[in-house]
């Protein structure tokens, strides 16, 4: 086995590198100079039990998490943060980890070590492009950066999701910035950070299939202050789906980013407009995305004159709330504000 990589194997066999006791592991570890490997594996004790980081002050410096998985019935290995369990240096978690941290209120947050400049967290980035997901049960924060500022790249996680009553992170004071870049297939559950005292959030979805909760009234309502970056293009959704005729009736969609084939010929129909507030949602959830310059295009691909596009009640488009008209062989893109009005950034006529 490589000397820098170490397993935690609950009900395993103490060989070499594979451990099963935690203190122990951490003993080895510690003796062992530059970048490790701590894989999780609770293929033996799951699902009665997972791997279980008790209390105590544990040292990861240069350390990278990953899970064994994924395996038959379970995508990835479970690890259980337990009250009174602090890590320094931790800043590194890779793939196939489910870390579920049951902190409550009578003990300190597990990650609270952080400094200036902005320290920066890893997630998710492990080569195999594992999974990676991190959800609260308990009542503390799993990171509290106090007044200090971070930048947390995350990758192909579930962070946040599914959805919890407590933060994964807290921080307040103005100096502290969080920025939270999100890669690859991110999903980020509601209120996932709690921000006091002026303390701001920047959601950056740096890949086009990222996705940010639209509730994050934990950051607002407390004196925090949160934005969304700029996120990527994406190729569009085609519905119906071809060899599918275009629609001859309103069709029903609840992710952005569409195209929508539509047979206008009489009688015609009026295409329905998802609510921009709470109409487009995460995944299979009923968590509700953040839609801010979401992309709609419905165009008549067939030569008839009797298609129009209508807004959800209380929403409007360019201002409007009557349905527009979309004549033959024509298109229009709309372009969600985020709060409540579709935005016409591109119009196209039949000229033949």
């Amino acid at each position: 086995m490589n000397g820098n990589v170490f397993v935690f194997r609950p009900g395993g066999v103490r060989h070499e590198n594979v451990f099963n006791n935690w203190q122990l592991l951490i003993s080895a570890m510690s003796g062992v100079d530059g970048r490790k490997m701590l894989e999780f594996d609770d293929s033996l004790v799951a699902p009665a039990a997972h791997c279980e980081i008790p209390d105590g002050k544990w040292p990861m410096k240069d350390v990278m998490w990953a899970g064994f998985g994924p395996r038959p019935g379970f995508p990835r290995t479970t690890v259980v943060i337990l009250s009174g369990a602090e890590f320094t240096d931790l800043r590194m978690i890779g793939g196939q980890i489910t870390i579920v941290n049951k902190v409550m209120n009578s003990a300190p947050s597990p990650v609270s070590d952080f400094g200036d400049p902005p320290d920066h967290v890893q997630i998710g980035l492990r080569d195999d492009c594992g999974n990676t997901q991190i959800v609260n049960q308990g009542e503390v924060a799993l990171f509290n950066l106090g007044i200090k500022p971070a930048l947390f790249f995350v990758q192909n996680c579930l962070f946040g999701m599914p959805t919890s009553t407590f933060p994964l992170i807290r921080h307040k004071g103005e100096k502290s910035v969080l920025t939270l870049n999100l890669l690859g297939q991110n999903q980020t559950g509601p209120n996932v950070v709690l921000s006091e005292a002026g303390a701001s959030v920047l959601f950056g979805a740096l890949s086009s299939a990222a996705q940010v909760a639209l509730d994050q009234k934990k950051i607002s309502d407390n004196g925090g202050t949160f934005d969304f970056g700029p996120q990527g293009r994406i190729q569009r959704r085609v519905i119906p789906r071809p060899p599918a005729l275009p629609a001859t009736v309103s069709q029903a969609f609840d992710k952005p980013n569409v195209l929508i084939r539509c047979n206008g010929t009489p009688p015609g129909f009026t295409q329905d407009l998802p609510a921009i507030a709470g109409g487009f949602m995460i995944g299979t959830t009923t968590v509700s995305l953040y839609s801010g310059g979401q992309e709609v295009v419905v165009a008549e691909v067939v030569g008839g004159s009797k298609l129009k596009v209508r807004p959800h009640p209380g929403d409007t488009i360019d201002g409007d709330m009557h349905p527009v008209h979309i004549g033959k062989h024509g298109s229009r893109t709309f372009v969600s504000d985020g709060v409540s009005n579709w935005i016409t950034i591109s119009k196209v006529r039949h000229t033949g």
